[in-house]
């Protein structure tokens, strides 16, 4: 018998224990407690789908990445003390599973989506930057200019040498208040210079595109990680904390190691110390500052007696 079957043999013995006949009932009390005792059974254990419940929800195509959601989700719990699991397939987050006191999942995932609508246009804009900020980070590089000039001539004719013209009036809308940038300008910018980089690439050896992209494209990702990073933490830092009870915290812990026994724990996520990643984390906590999310919460959580704020 494994232990989800003796769960339900002691469930069962519970329930004759309200027998109308006290000679069943005292019996079946007692079964239930013995086996309790021997297979080490916590109570909580026996609360499964009683006050704890589980919502499946779909990640927008934006926030697909567990860098994103595992960040987005850390908030959630911070607030409602509830846990989350990533249903995952190459990588990519394909739902996600809320799972905590029933009366509080209905706010986690008003929650969840106004957050990932939010997050989603934020990172968006951001990303029709990049491409931009790298172009002017390699040309402010004068030492990495002439050596591609140099080593590279044919990417640097391709790659560079168009933008050129494209790099005062980039830097200028950048430095722009947030309300005055151009983002389908920028955006343009942006897929010019990324395409123009593609057609580069297959006319230089494969061992230099590999050099190439690891300098261009692990930049982009690098300050893309970064901003997402300073997003959140800078959302997570307004928000109130709440504890459950031992109790409630239990009955979730259990619920889970019955429905999924063989759950791996997502890698955390570790920023890199280059001034490019340091500039855009702080953008995304600039960014996250704006994002007022605490009335809402209190709005929409209700008034159970497990919860309490912690000190």
């Amino acid at each position: 018998m494994n232990k989800s079957e003796l769960i339900e043999k002691i469930k069962k013995l519970l329930a004759l224990s309200d027998s109308s006949n006290p000679n069943e009932a005292a019996i079946a009390l007692s079964r239930a407690q013995k086996l309790m005792e021997k297979y080490k059974i916590e109570a909580a254990e026996l609360n499964l789908g009683n006050d704890i419940g589980e919502i499946m929800l779909k990640p927008l195509s934006a926030m697909t990445t567990q860098t994103s959601m595992n960040l987005l989700l850390s908030i959630i719990k911070k607030a409602f003390g509830i846990e989350s699991i990533l249903h995952t397939s190459n990588s990519k987050v394909q739902s996600v599973s809320l799972i905590g006191p029933k009366d509080l999942l209905e706010c986690c995932q008003y929650i969840f989506t106004v957050l990932s609508r939010q997050a989603a246009a934020a990172i968006g804009n951001y990303t029709s930057t990049i491409e931009c900020e790298v172009l002017l980070e390699t040309f402010h590089n004068t030492r990495l200019i002439l050596s591609i000039e140099q080593h590279v001539p044919v990417f640097y004719r391709i790659a560079l040498e168009p933008f050129v013209f494209f790099l005062q009036i980039i830097s200028e809308e950048l430095d722009l208040p947030e309300t005055q940038i151009d983002y389908n300008y920028l955006k343009k910018i942006s897929k010019r210079f990324k395409e123009a980089r593609i057609e580069a690439y297959k006319k230089l050896p494969d061992w230099r595109v590999t050099e190439l992209k690891r300098l261009f494209s692990s930049k982009v990702k690098e300050k893309k990680n970064a901003f997402i990073l300073g997003y959140f933490k800078s959302i997570e830092k307004k928000i109130e904390e709440y504890a459950l009870t031992e109790k409630t915290e239990n009955s979730i812990t259990a619920y889970i190691s019955h429905k999924y026994p063989a759950l791996t724990q997502s890698r955390k996520h570790y920023m890199s110390s280059s001034k490019a990643a340091i500039e855009a984390y702080q953008k995304g906590v600039n960014e996250g500052s704006k994002v007022t999310l605490n009335s809402a919460i209190k709005d929409r959580a209700p008034r159970i007696h497990e919860v309490e704020m912690k000190i």
